[in-house]
């Protein structure tokens, strides 16, 4: 009989694509229960990735084991714990999270006695058993002495592939599992997208320290915002899979933004988490490239009346954007949301140092808040307007969905809400968002209209992203790259918002399945490069037959200094 205890952790709506057979509906309920034995009820970030380890491991529910002959698993017999003639095959990959390997089957013979896996394995992967035993695996990976995966489970690349390393010993099927776990987060809005995250501080060399990061591996090639590690990959970093690599910097792009901030100073933030949201925006400011020929920030605070504390034309050092921060004043009355974003009309206008596209500035305005706004009409127009420019939104909503108008907040940002939306428990939280935002700003690729003419500096491995609007007529896309200094190789893709060269994915070896290998044949027809000679290079792209409304280019540096057009 289908599991009954804890069905109340997922929804229809969470597995949609499981649901047109019974068969749907039976494993809808399978991984509930797992979800509620392994405690993860309650957090949606935990559910995701469970949800992305059970469909990898089990090819999207169509095989509960390993297939193949006697001999195909010969070459497992001194492998994972494995001792005898024919245990590659007998202990085989089974179950919805992969157990595999006698030493592992032998450890839950003595966990969980009653499913005899050690003298009949292949009950491991009968459904009913497979969902409690991914609950064990959950809770204690090893089945001996290893903490439990909750941990790792923080919507990010770097700690997904420890995850990922913990559980299997390598990064075999990771690039699947990660494409599954930001599906996932998306479907059970999870309070924004996958993002690439990073860990302890490390040395990179005798010189420079760095940090923690997940490089790039194969099978990610249209996934390029979530990992990287620019300047070259550093060591290996310590009790990590192969790719966690000692960074000196992770934002692929060389930044250049026109950024703002709409800061809540009403009377329900509170001047202790209004104290919070200041740390957070100077925090954020110091990694995005503050400069008069680089990013320019705009902010605004408000609560029923609002303050510009800087303009985009003024004040672009760092220090200075800074000082301004400091200067703000808690308010501590209404919400007028909409007064706000009218006021950032005012600071994000030409008059005041908005940039044309012809500059390449991506263009992006952070807005904080914790309650709904004063009105939610006046605020959606007041939004509307600052996007038809073709600035990008973010809305943060601080609190729990009783305080937050989730109606107004959706509709403030830029679509889609699961990408340029985020929740946050309370003010305390916003610094551990730091990376996400971050992440945000270094992956938005600057916007540029059709028969436009750009001029772009990039540095030795770094990034330009650009978004071109396609408004053509025919089936053929033009694109011209001059040089002004130094070299660049170029990719584009229709689908990937952040195209990044094939070669920095395949650093790393790791096996693949037939279904990755049709996914990545599919693939490939969509990403292409081209490299600069004579000065000039013409791309002539065929625009696909699903009218896309964008094309997405990734300008990559090839010398220490490279300037474009």
């Amino acid at each position: 009989m289908p599991p009954t205890i804890g069905q109340s952790c997922l929804t229809q709506n969470s597995l949609t694509p499981l649901f047109n057979t019974s068969r749907g509906r039976f494993i809808q309920k399978v991984l509930s229960r797992g979800i509620y034995e392994a405690g993860i009820c309650s957090n949606c970030q935990e559910k995701a990735a469970f949800l992305a380890i059970a469909t990898t491991m089990t090819d999207n529910f169509e095989n509960d084991e390993a297939t193949g002959s006697d001999a195909q698993f010969s070459g497992d017999d001194n492998k994972y714990g494995n001792v005898e003639p024919g245990d590659g095959s007998r202990f085989r990959q089974r179950g919805l999270f992969g157990l595999r390997g006698r030493r592992m089957y032998q450890r839950l013979q003595t966990l969980l006695p009653q499913y005899r896996t050690l003298t009949n394995p292949e009950l491991a992967a009968i459904t009913e058993n497979a969902i409690i035993i991914a609950a064990q695996l959950w809770k204690n990976p090893n089945l001996l002495d290893e903490v439990p995966l909750t941990s790792y489970a923080d919507g990010t690349f770097y700690r997904f592939s420890i995850l990922w390393f913990k559980l299997t010993g390598g990064i075999e099927k990771l690039a699947l599992a990660t494409k599954q776990y930001s599906k996932f987060l998306r479907q059970l809005q999870c309070g924004g997208d996958l993002y690439p995250g990073q860990g302890l501080n490390c040395t990179y060399n005798a010189t420079h320290q760095g940090i923690c990061s997940a490089d790039c591996i194969k099978g990610l090639e249209d996934s390029g915002e979530y990992c990287g590690c620019v300047g070259g990959a550093g060591p290996q970093c310590p009790n990590s899979p192969i790719h966690v690599r000692c960074c000196l910097d992770t934002c692929s792009q060389e930044l250049k933004m026109d950024l703002g901030f709409v800061l809540d100073a009403s009377d329900s933030v509170g001047a202790n988490n209004y104290e919070l949201q200041r740390i957070f925006v100077k925090d954020l400011l110091r990694r995005v490239n503050v400069g008069r020929n680089k990013t320019h920030v705009g902010i605004i605070n408000y609560s029923t009346g609002n303050e510009i504390l800087t303009w985009l034309d003024q004040d672009y050092t760092l220090q200075q954007k800074i000082q301004a921060v400091d200067r703000s004043v808690y308010f501590g009355e209404g919400t007028n949301t909409n007064l706000a974003l009218r006021q950032a009309n005012t600071v994000f206008s030409s008059n005041r140092g908005l940039r044309e596209p012809e500059d390449g500035a991506t263009q992006v305005i952070f807005v904080v808040t914790d309650g709904e706004s004063a009105n939610r009409n006046a605020t959606v127009e007041a939004a509307k307007i600052l996007k038809d420019k073709g600035i990008h939104l973010v809305s943060v909503g601080v609190g729990d969905d009783s305080n937050l108008d989730l109606i107004e907040l959706h509709a403030i940002c830029t679509p889609p809400a699961a990408e340029n939306y985020f929740e946050i428990s309370d003010y305390s939280a916003l610094d551990r968002k730091l990376n996400q935002f971050t992440s945000k700003t270094c992956s938005e690729p600057a916007p540029l209209p059709t028969n436009i003419t750009v001029t772009g500096e990039v540095g030795k491995d770094k990034y330009k992203f650009l978004k071109i609007k396609i408004e053509i007529i025919g089936n053929k896309i033009k694109i011209t790259i001059t040089l002004l200094n130094g070299n660049v190789h170029v990719f584009y893709s229709f689908n990937n918002r952040n195209p990044k060269d094939p070669a920095d994915f395949n650093r790393y070896e790791t096996k693949t399945s037939n279904l990755f290998g049709r996914f990545f044949s599919q693939f490939e027809s969509y990403l292409k490069g081209t490299r600069a000679s004579n000065n000039e290079m013409t791309l002539i792209i065929d625009k696909p037959d699903t009218n896309p409304e964008f094309v997405y280019v990734g300008v990559k540096g090839v010398e220490d200094n490279n300037k474009f057009e």
